[in-house]
């Protein structure tokens, strides 16, 4: 089959996840549609066997499976070029769908859908939908994601955690991967890349919310996101950084940028008053970046 008639390219990370990574495949290959479609998967050096697994789908579904295969870990090198490669055999088809592998998705015609209601409305940029989520732990109970509803979404409910869309739910046009906003944020070197496509989209047209629930958002111990707490470095790093994105998107996202890093910050100071010299860092750092925050809160009254 001809090359240009694949109409959507699923764009899967993975690392060290070979307890999820089947489930995630068996996702993809279940996918029914009227249309062609890939998945690039891509293991950034795993030490356990994440790589046999999906050579082995490779093998058994040419059709759908791309493995990328590193030897070593890109990553902790900075990953910039890795990410550029992938954007650019993503921009090859029309659509983009994105699940991390250790997420999965759980409703056979979860692309036909989506790639249904982009085709009928060439004004949107993107679409997302509900998801569950689901504790490996074992204890909590498993919920949804957040209050999505069939309804459009703004750049300002995006970047909201209460409407930020759950990432192996996010479809969208390959054209905002070479928008000028999106291109900006990757130089910027953001913290959470996918907030910076999500708000790319909305600034390149509607985004629309589906209530159906058609994928599931695991949380571990090892998933990326479970190192990222109230009060952590990560966390403070993803503040710092929050402070570029209203220059890059506008001012609009500038009361809800400076309203995470101070409460950050504060988070920060709190957690780690026990240690003298965290502590003192952190005085610091509130301090030096004071003034600025200062006029800020009493311009937009925070």
């Amino acid at each position: 089959m001809d090359e240009k008639e694949i109409m959507v390219t699923i764009r899967c990370l993975t690392y060290n996840q070979e307890p999820f990574i089947r489930q995630c495949l068996d996702g993809f290959i279940m996918q029914k549609t009227n249309f062609r479609f890939i998945a690039i998967v891509h293991d950034d050096a795993s030490t356990d066997k994440t790589a046999d697994i999906i050579r082995e789908y490779a093998i058994n579904y040419p059709d759908i499976i791309r493995p990328i295969i590193q030897t070593e870990n890109q990553y902790s090198r900075g990953f910039d070029e890795v990410r550029n490669r992938l954007n650019n055999l993503c921009m090859k088809t029309k659509y983009v769908a994105y699940c991390e592998g250790d997420d999965y998705w759980t409703d056979p015609m979860k692309l036909q859908k989506q790639f249904d209601f982009m085709e009928a409305h060439p004004d949107y940029s993107a679409c997302f939908h509900q998801a569950m989520i689901h504790y490996e732990d074992g204890i909590s109970a498993d919920i949804p994601c957040g209050n999505i509803k069939d309804q459009d979404y703004s750049g300002l409910e995006l970047y909201d955690n209460d409407h930020r869309p759950p990432t192996a739910s996010f479809f969208f046009k390959s054209s905002v991967l070479n928008c000028d906003v999106y291109k900006n944020s990757l130089k910027a070197h953001l913290v959470f890349s996918d907030v910076s496509l999500f708000l790319s989209c909305a600034h390149e047209g509607k985004v629309r919310g589906m209530s159906a629930s058609m994928s599931v958002y695991r949380k571990h111990r090892q998933g990326v996101t479970e190192t990222f707490n109230n009060g952590s470095k990560l966390m403070l790093k993803f503040a710092e950084s929050n402070l570029k994105l209203y220059t890059i998107f506008g001012n609009q996202y500038k009361e809800q940028c400076i309203r995470i890093y101070v409460i950050e910050h504060i988070n920060y100071f709190i957690k780690n008053l026990h240690n003298r010299r965290f502590c003192i860092g952190s005085i610091l750092k509130i301090f030096l970046r004071f003034p600025i925050v200062t006029s800020q809160l009493l311009k937009y009254r925070l």
